[in-house]
Order: C-alpha cells, then structure tokens, then sequence
C-alpha cells in the first residue's frame, strides 16, 4: 500500500505532499492540479514496466506498431515546474519481502536532458526502516564535462558488472536484472534482486480509469480479462465474472442497486469475428445491449468489472468518480468502493467535483480526501488534507461539507490562512 506521495517541481507543483490510505478522494477546481498527481503515479509505473525516462515521458511501441505506452502528458517539456531542469518524486509504500511487511522510501530525482541529450537519472535510492544504510543509493557526477553513475547497495560500491549501469534508466529496474554470473564480489548483493523486485511490484499493479463510453461499447475477445483505461474490453471482462455463480450474483444485485434497470441476466453474443458484446435482460424479457445502454450504466459496469474483475490491480486511479453517475445512487458507488478497500486488497485514488460525494465520505475516508488548489499570489498549487485546514474539523462537525464545497470555502480557507501566516 501507498503511503504517501511527495512531488517537487513536478508539472504544477513545487513542493507538495499527498497523504494516502486506502480510498484517498482529490477534490479542488479546474487546474489545481489533481490530474497532475495522476501523472506522478503513471511515472512510478512507467518505471515498475522497465521502461527508459525517454520512453517513460514519451511513448512506446512494440513489434506490430502497436502503443503499448501513452507516456506523460505534455512530455519532457511540460512535466517540470516553472521550466525547472529536473524533478524529484518521493513516495513511501509497504513493501514485501517474503512474510514480511517493510516500511520503505523510493526517492528518484529525474535530468530532462536537452534537445539532443536524453533524460538522465541524478539521485535514486530506496530506504528501509530499521536499516542504517540505505538500501541502495545512486548518483550522477559531473566531472570534467563527463558524467560518472556511482551505484552503491548497502554503502558499499557495486563494480565489476559485466554491463555497466546506463542513468538512462531507472537503477532500480537495473538491480531487479542482475544477472546470475556476476563477480565474487557482487555474489553478496545477488539477494538486492528480489527486493528490488518487490519494490517494482509496488508500483506495478495499477490501472488509471479514464473511462469512455465509446470505448465500453466495443466489443472484444472473450478471453480478455483486464480492464482497459477508457473500458476497452468490458464485455469480455463482465463474461469472464459472470462464469463464477456467486460473482455473477454479486454483479447483478449491483446493477439493480446502481441502476433503474431490473436486470435479471446478461448475455453475450458474437459477431462474425467472434467478439463478444455484453447484453443485459430485463425481467420483462427487454434487451439492451452495451450499445443502447446509457453512458451512466456503462461506467457503472466498468467500474463494478473493476473491482470485481478476475484480474483486480491493487492500485486504481479513478477520474471524475461521479461523472454521468445520479447522485441518487453515488452512495451506492461509494460504498461497493469503500467496502472493497477495507479488505485492504486494493487503494483507490479518485478525483471529483461532486460536492454529494464529499458528503457520503465515511469517517475514515474523510481522514484522506485532500484539497489541490492554487493561491492567489503564488503560481504553484498545493495539496492538503482536509480534515488539516484549521479550524475544518469544528466547521464540519457543525456544517455540511459539501454545502462547505459548493461555497468554495475549503479554497477561502487556505486563502485566509495564507494570508494570516503572511501577516504574521
């Protein structure tokens, strides 16, 4: 589980922190930033995919011409604060190494390189609790126009390697390939794959869900059973729950439960080319294909394939969580979401604007939503923790907080608090 997410000079962020738990809600305006964090997550990933920072911040094709990476928004020009040279992203996590649970910090800090030089590692290291050294450290020295990458397990040089460290790639995605016919004095580090394996499997199991109705109404493959980002693939996801009894019930007592629909079954036909599209059945016998359905209930779906799906990710980033949803059944999404995270098998980081939302948070997800926002006199934005805005506790305990929301007074809150320590 992620714990917590520090970026600084990161797309608009100068030096911000997000606290995570298990459902962790981003709310704030247009521009504040929240999609931002979306693309600090996706970075992690990048590098859980052995990818380069080149491929990483760009794209990557595989043989057959087919994307199998969008990269970060904007690229290497527009993923830095201000047009700062570099960036550096923090983030605690649980790692596990056999039977145990370690805490740990993965620093990375990234050179966007120029027109005709790629983007290069300055500073990496993983830090585990208890441990006196860190785990591994790297970094890029500048010496006499030349750069040297000095890696280090333990405080202790790693040399020898028959192929030499690139700080074009991640280190740590580097360690996780030692290979097997490595020197004697290396033979003491051969143990450091695993767990830099572990801490790429981290960051590995994640799923950015933008979804889109086009994309949901496709049909596909049975046999395809990941969910795409924009819901690609979710007739032949709802097919592969649906071969399970107890999970296709579990599937159609949230679909009556999230929508008017009185589904009683699902079928699946094929086309000529033997792909699938999901069909729902009402108790009157009426039909609606994926197709027809409408865009709330396609997300629904998606979203219900998910979490319930055969393949689940631990990690979800869901935005505009409300989006086409009636806020008459939002309580309804929230708790199918809460409930799956108390199981502490999967997290779920979401963005709205739906004040409705804020107001059905339980307790304990209320302890993690965070407001981005951005002040007036300054052009970074900034994340904090709602329930950390002074004075946010009492005002909640006595008024709504999504009437609080929809007045803006969460953004005038950390206005006038600026504005008092400024004063001070």
């Amino acid at each position: 589980m992620l714990k917590k997410l520090q970026l600084k000079r990161f797309k608009n962020f100068k030096d911000a922190e997000l606290i995570l738990g298990p459902l962790t809600l981003l709310v704030g305006t247009n521009a504040s930033g929240k999609s931002n964090i979306r693309d600090a997550f996706r970075f992690l990933h990048g590098i859980s995919r052995n990818y380069s920072f080149a491929e990483i911040f760009g794209e990557k094709w595989i043989e057959g011409g087919v994307l199998q990476w969008r990269g970060i928004r904007g690229g290497t020009r527009e993923v830095t604060f201000d047009g700062a040279k570099s960036f550096a992203i923090d983030v605690s996590f649980s790692l596990k190494e056999g039977t145990d649970d370690l805490k740990a910090i993965y620093h990375i800090e990234v050179d966007l390189g120029t027109n005709s030089q790629a983007p290069s590692l300055i500073t990496e290291r993983l830090t585990i609790a208890g441990q006196e050294d860190n785990f591994f450290d790297a970094e890029s020295i500048s010496s006499q126009g030349q750069k040297d990458l000095i890696v280090k397990v333990l405080n202790r040089p790693v040399t020898n390697r028959p192929t030499p460290f690139t700080p074009n790639r991640p280190i740590v995605s580097q360690l996780a390939e030692l290979a097997t016919d490595i020197s004697i004095e290396e033979k003491a580090f051969a143990s450091i794959r695993e767990l830099a394996k572990a801490t790429l499997q981290a960051f590995s199991s994640m799923r950015f869900l933008d979804l889109n109705p086009d994309a949901m109404r496709l049909p596909s493959i049975p046999g395809q059973t990941i969910l795409g980002d924009r819901g690609e693939n979710l007739s032949s996801v709802l097919q592969k729950i649906c071969e399970n009894p107890e999970s296709k019930l579990a599937l159609l007592q949230w679909v009556q439960e999230l929508t008017p629909m009185d589904a009683m079954d699902f079928e699946f036909p094929a086309d000529f080319t033997g792909k699938i599209l999901l069909t729902l059945i009402e108790e009157n016998g009426q039909k609606t294909s994926a197709i027809s359905a409408s865009d709330g209930t396609l997300r629904f779906l998606a979203m219900i394939a998910a979490l319930l799906g055969p393949e689940p990710a631990h990690f979800y980033f869901f935005e505009e969580l409300d989006n086409g949803i009636h806020p008459t059944r939002l309580h309804l999404l929230l708790q199918l979401i809460e409930r799956k995270v108390s199981q502490r098998t999967i997290q779920v980081v979401a963005t709205t604007h739906s004040p409705q939302l804020l107001r059905l948070l339980s307790s304990q997800s209320l302890e993690y939503a965070s407001l981005t926002y951005r002040l007036s006199n300054r052009s970074d934005a900034q994340i904090k923790r709602i329930i950390d805005i002074t004075e946010a506790q009492r005002v909640i305990n006595e008024q709504d907080l999504a009437r609080l929301h929809e007045s803006g007074w969460l953004e005038d809150a950390v206005e006038f608090l600026e504005d008092e320590d400024t004063t001070e």
